[in-house]
């Protein structure tokens, strides 16, 4: 009896922590960050940036998929900046010069955040790299991505639009 009591109450704790991360549908997480390059100054707050679509990209030196994927997302922030558009990305390598090496061959003019401690990374509950969150005007996360390709980049396009197109 003790043993089936043990697996439902572990079974319970499961649901109440999938059912407590961050999806579509839910309002994204509220954050501040230290922006990757040091910047001084203000850190980076998510909450900052309501009333704008933000696309919320975590990512690695060592992902593959990342490397196709940063030369997609910095076109797409250059042309839909201007929209309402704010592309985000959240490092998560340990070691700084890691991030540099790969941003010297994949440079992009979007904010970039540094997570060494993987604080969002947990508070997101990001499972591969990279992985995604689109967020409405509202601070609702509509959509949410695990990987890249091109047939998800074609997706992203679209979701991006349909998001700009709503009224704040």
């Amino acid at each position: 009896m003790k043993k089936i009591l043990l697996a439902l109450l572990l079974a319970l704790a499961q649901a109440n922590a999938f059912s407590a991360a961050p999806g579509e549908g839910r309002a994204a997480p509220d954050f501040t960050a230290s922006r990757l390059d040091g910047q001084p100054g203000k850190p980076f707050a998510l909450k900052d940036l309501r009333g704008k679509v933000v696309y919320l990209d975590f990512w690695a030196s060592w992902c593959p998929p990342c490397r196709a994927s940063f030369p997609v997302l910095d076109k797409m922030y250059s042309e839909r900046k201007g929209q309402g558009l704010e592309v985000i990305g959240v490092n998560k390598d340990q070691e700084p010069a890691e991030a540099a090496k790969f941003l010297a061959e994949y440079p992009v003019s979007f904010p970039l955040l540094a997570d060494r401690k993987d604080t969002l990374v947990t508070l997101f509950h990001v499972k591969a790299m990279p992985s995604a969150y689109i967020i409405d005007r509202k601070g609702t996360i509509r959509f949410a991505h695990l990987g890249f390709n091109r047939d998800t980049e074609a997706q992203i396009e679209a979701e991006v639009a349909q998001l700009l197109e709503e009224k704040p």
